[in-house]
């Protein structure tokens, strides 16, 4: 990765990076160098998510030993993707929603998933097998499935279709029809891609191989248990006398929260000899045994109080926070007993709406000037 500098101007990564400016443009030299030396070579740890900064057609096996080339495929994967080049904008997309579904989910709190923009390039939280890593793991792997279960009953894949109509009789009135997603092709494809590179004979049996698929495993599963019943009605005038249901997945920031509640109550293991055979055992022998929709992790999480590059912690020195709030987004906590700023920004509304007859409606801009609070 090549960087050239001025003397008080932000790097310039000449490389790869360079193509995503947007996380780039605003990082001084010190702060790439920094990461730099951290992870000179790229971790497998859902390194394809940098697949969201993908910004071209995807329709050419060469485009897979380019993404070999520059780390965003591993082993297994690269042949994935020369097998099923017209799923590959799908994965882009995945990677794009997976992102900004993180982003979303811990943006009130101290870690607000900003690791992951690094992508393959990771900063330590999340290739130590912490916390955070395994709500990562588990909702990339979601996002592949979310993904291709929905593509596959739009018709934007040759190689599936609908899903299947559920086994059970309608409860209610109404009869199963309708294009369900296929939930049952995007878990297959999702579990070949996210654990071919913990699948490989070398890594195989390691600690944090056995982890990583039990992460990506829950994360599939919470997709699976998040299946809802859709329904459309038929008959004159709306009237709904006949109704026709199928299977539906909600968005993935929907799954993205369900895993969020698992990211809270995640179970700290090691690995003990049990029998004849190793095995992924709760660290506090008092807590019971975690179950396969459990998320797990072998690391401590650092406090993301303060920033420190060697355990991946930006700090939240600069971040917004909520002085009336008593939650993660409190000022209090947000900002780690450090106190806070007040200042006043300009914030725009629509406001004086008014209904014309038929059938829109009309508003003004407002302008008003709203106190905000800001770390030290």
């Amino acid at each position: 990765m090549g960087v050239t500098c001025g003397a008080d101007s932000p790097c310039r990564d000449v490389g790869w990076l360079v193509r995503s400016p947007e996380i780039y443009r605003n990082m001084r030299c010190l702060r790439i160098l920094i990461i730099a030396t951290l992870a000179l070579t790229p971790t497998t740890a859902v390194h394809w998510i940098a697949l969201s900064k993908w910004r071209q057609g995807w329709n050419k096996s060469s485009q897979c030993l380019y993404a070999k080339k520059h780390s965003l495929l591993k082993g297994r994967q690269v042949s994935l993707c020369q097998k099923h080049i017209e799923v590959m904008s799908h994965l882009v997309s995945a990677a794009r929603d997976a992102t900004n579904a993180c982003l979303s989910a811990f943006s009130d709190m101290r870690w607000n998933c900003s690791s992951i923009k690094f992508a393959p390039y990771l900063t330590p939280d999340l290739v130590k097998g912490t916390r955070e890593q395994s709500y990562v793991y588990a909702l990339a792997s979601a996002a592949v499935a979310h993904s291709i279960a929905r593509v596959c009953s739009d018709g934007s894949l040759a190689t599936c279709s609908c899903g299947a109509l559920p086994h059970e009789p309608p409860h209610g009135d109404f009869k199963w029809g309708g294009c369900a997603h296929n939930i049952k092709h995007g878990l297959k494809f999702a579990r070949n891609f996210a654990d071919a590179p913990w699948r490989q004979k070398a890594v195989r049996k390691n600690v944090e191989a056995a982890v990583n698929r039990h992460n990506n495993q829950a994360g599939r599963r919470a997709v699976r248990s998040s299946l809802q019943t859709d329904c459309k009605c038929h008959g004159v005038s709306g009237s709904c006398n006949i109704k026709t249901c199928w299977k539906a997945l909600p968005r993935l920031a929907d799954i993205g929260e369900r895993l969020k509640r698992k990211y809270y109550i995640a179970t700290e293991v090691k690995q003990r000899q049990i029998g004849s055979k190793l095995k992924l055992m709760p660290a506090n022998g008092k807590l019971s045994m975690y179950q396969k929709n459990d998320l797990i992790f072998v690391a401590k999480s650092p406090d993301y109080c303060l920033r420190d590059d060697r355990v991946g912690s930006p700090g939240t020195h600069g971040r917004i926070c909520n002085n009336t709030s008593t939650g993660t987004d409190s000022c209090d906590s947000m900002c780690c007993g450090r106190g806070y700023r007040t200042f006043t920004m300009e914030s725009f509304s629509r406001c004086q709406c008014k209904y014309y007859w038929c059938c829109y409606v009309k508003c003004q801009v407002c302008r008003t000037w709203v106190n905000a609070y800001e770390c030290n």
